[in-house]
């Protein structure tokens, strides 16, 4: 005990002295951790955001989806059994035709859905009107709505026709956004919306379709989920039923956020791994530079464990400091250009501390 107190006090005599020589230690620990910290808080805050809102992403509490087909009377039984409200909609891929002089075709993702579409969130519209106003019939002609980029490249716009089909459209306006896009999955050509029954007679939707068909469910409150999935299984074993719900509302989001965020935590490592370089350097410098006062203390009959311990101390003060100033900025950083992030992102983001990543971070500049 007498040996480490000793140890301290010439320690803190030495560190009086100021950091001449371990500016550049401070400075690679600082950033190293810094950009550790600063990638797993923005990784924490998209998943956070993700799990926040899983059902605004799903466009329900849960959805159930059914590949080439829709669902039979028996499955649709047991949705409607378990959930207050079932919206049906179905996804696939076709070609908008525009007759003209001459016929001009657009690919297109189409979302086909039901009165009850959205269950949770709202679709935007330019200009804005309810959905329901949107898919109104005008001189028999039922109404849709697509995204700008697929309009502008066919040269639409309100008011006039296209054809999905055998089934002839009014444009009624440009989608601006829409619920259920981040967990939507992956569509070849811009977005379209129709009412699913206006597509009976389009030829379209028959045996051998590229289709997915989705139920979104509203829930009662207080539902299990996992039970509820667990039933899909059971009953539904063999059927081609998938579940999902808002405990994962954009699986597919989260495992690319998870595989980015975890090849940005590498490339920081290695910053931290060249900058551990930078820091051997500079504590092989500083120790040099302190040989004739080691060799003083020696003199006066220090002992090599107090000797040690006096520059072990020193550079473990300096290594907090140092880790400290990286999880300041590593923290600070993505909070104060959290409105910019969270403007660029098609996912909801949730920009508060999250110690989980600070912790980590932490780890790795200590262990560097």
């Amino acid at each position: 005990m007498n040996t480490l107190k000793l140890a301290w006090t010439f320690a803190k005599r030495e560190l009086r002295g100021g950091l001449r020589g371990f500016r550049i230690f401070l400075a690679c620990l600082a950033l190293g951790v810094a950009a550790i910290a600063a990638v797993g808080t923005v990784r924490a805050s998209i998943q956070a955001g993700l799990e926040q809102n899983g059902a605004a992403l799903l466009g329900g509490d849960a959805v159930v989806r059914f590949t080439y087909r829709f669902a039979d009377n028996d499955e649709r039984a047991w949705l409607d059994s378990i959930a207050e409200r079932v919206s049906e909609t179905t996804d696939f891929r076709s070609m908008i035709v525009v007759e003209r002089d001459t016929i001009e075709r657009g690919l297109t993702q189409v979302q086909a859905v039901d009165d009850l579409y959205p269950l949770i969130g709202e679709t935007v519209l330019d200009p804005p009107m309810p959905l329901s106003q949107a898919f109104a019939r005008t001189e028999q002609t039922p109404g849709g709505v697509m995204e700008r980029v697929l309009a502008d490249r066919l040269g639409l716009t309100a008011g006039d026709t296209f054809n999905l089909g055998a089934t002839t459209f009014t444009l009624s306006a440009i989608l601006v956004s829409y619920p259920d896009n981040s967990g939507g999955g992956f569509g070849l050509g811009p977005r379209s919306l129709v009412l699913l029954d206006d597509l009976k007679d389009s030829g379209l939707l028959v045996t051998g379709t590229l289709m997915e068909s989705n139920y979104r469910l509203d829930l009662p409150n207080g539902a299990d989920l996992q039970d509820l999935e667990d039933q899909s299984e059971s009953l539904f074993r063999d059927s081609g039923l998938r579940w999902h719900d808002a405990r994962a509302g954009a699986p597919g989001v989260a495992r690319f956020v998870d595989r980015i965020g975890a090849f940005l935590i590498l490339v920081g490592l290695s910053g931290l791994a060249v900058g551990g370089v930078g820091v051997s350097a500079a504590v092989r410098s500083y120790l040099q530079g302190k040989a004739p006062v080691i060799a003083t203390l020696k003199t006066l009959g220090a002992t090599r464990a107090t000797i040690f311990l006096t520059y072990f101390l020193q550079i473990g003060v300096l290594t907090i400091a140092g880790v400290t100033i990286g999880l300041i900025l590593g923290a600070a950083i993505p909070l104060a250009f959290a409105p910019i992030i969270e403007a660029r992102l098609p996912i909801p983001a949730d920009f508060t501390l999250h110690a989980a990543p600070l912790f980590e971070a932490t780890i790795y500049g200590v262990l560097a």
